[in-house]
């Protein structure tokens, strides 16, 4: 509980911007319904996008069409 209570109040504050499943390795927005589905256990949290990246995470192709589908074209 009290780790769920400092993530949340993390989030108000804007110091986590994306979250991703660590699990699959994929990143997306906080308000994306994919994400919101996702087992508890398999969240991650990150400040920047770029921290997703360097972390080996994909973007989510619901929530960030146009960034998946530029990750997509390299393979």
């Amino acid at each position: 509980m009290h780790i769920k209570v400092s993530v949340v109040r993390v989030i108000l504050a804007g110091k986590i911007c994306y979250a991703g499943n660590r699990r699959l390795k994929i990143y997306g927005m906080l308000d994306c319904a994919c994400g919101k589905r996702m087992k508890m256990e398999n969240r991650v949290f990150f400040a920047c996008e770029r921290e997703a990246v360097e972390l080996g995470y994909r973007p989510c192709a619901r929530c960030m069409k146009e960034k998946y589908a530029s990750w997509s074209r390299k393979f």
